[in-house]
């Protein structure tokens, strides 16, 4: 081999360890920043929150609706008085009245009947009831009604009619009627102890959404309405009582 050869392959081998280094690609240095923080991100949280709860605020507005009504539950009061005054008005002893057999119940065949269903009954005088049956075929099944109701009566058949005797007010009777007025004047309070509660119950639910003094204002408006209609029921029966007894 020749020493020209020699020299060349020489100069090959020692130029391939600087091309490899060359071929590596130069390490990028980039500078480091400073990191900026921005309260942009937080200001929009904010933000979003804000009209989230302004929505929901406006929401429970639309859907929020006033329950308590003042002039509907003085209403009610006056409904449960007016009921009792036309009741008592009804309960008169020892004189003739129809109402006096309004609770009478008449069994035809299977089924119950009130006297209303089956005949008029009308006043004859102070001291005498008729009742004209529609049917004739039932007069005998209405006068036994009326019998065993336990109205301390006695009806007579006339024709086609039947008279009803009333018989002057015994003590017995009279204390009868008195229990029985005091029954219906403690069946009126229970209506108003009932309607009291509905109203304190709608104030309850109004309360979520109207200031509190407006609240208090309202259940002692509820409180003074019971009060007054307790009484009146009380002055009432007392009065109904003594027009018995007289």
């Amino acid at each position: 081999m020749s020493s020209r050869l020699i020299r060349s392959l020489v100069s090959t081998q020692g130029l391939r360890p600087a091309l490899r280094i060359a071929a590596r690609p130069a390490a990028v240095q980039v500078a480091w920043k400073q990191p900026v923080f921005t309260t942009a991100s937080k200001d929009n949280k904010k933000k979003s929150n804000a009209e989230s709860k302004a929505v929901r605020e406006e929401v429970e507005e639309v859907e929020f609706e006033r329950q308590f009504n003042e002039k509907d539950i003085q209403e009610r009061y006056e409904n449960s008085i007016s009921s009792l005054k036309e009741h008592l008005a009804n309960l008169r002893i020892g004189r003739a009245n129809p109402s006096l057999l309004d609770n009478v119940r008449i069994r035809i065949e299977n089924a119950h009947f009130s006297i209303k269903d089956l005949a008029q009954v009308t006043v004859r005088d102070p001291q005498t009831l008729l009742v004209t049956v529609h049917d004739p075929d039932y007069t005998s099944a209405v006068d036994k009604s009326i019998r065993e109701a336990g109205l301390n009566l006695n009806p007579i058949i006339d024709n086609k009619m039947i008279r009803v005797p009333i018989p002057k007010p015994s003590k017995e009777s009279r204390d009868k009627m008195a229990k029985l007025i005091s029954t219906t004047g403690e069946q009126t309070k229970l209506k108003v102890r009932s309607i009291r509660q509905d109203g304190m119950k709608q104030l309850k639910h109004d309360a979520k959404h109207q200031p509190l003094d407006e609240i208090k204002k309202s259940e002692k408006t509820v409180q003074n309405m019971t009060d007054k209609y307790n009484k009146t029921i009380d002055d009432l029966l007392k009065a109904k009582i003594k027009e018995i007894q007289s």
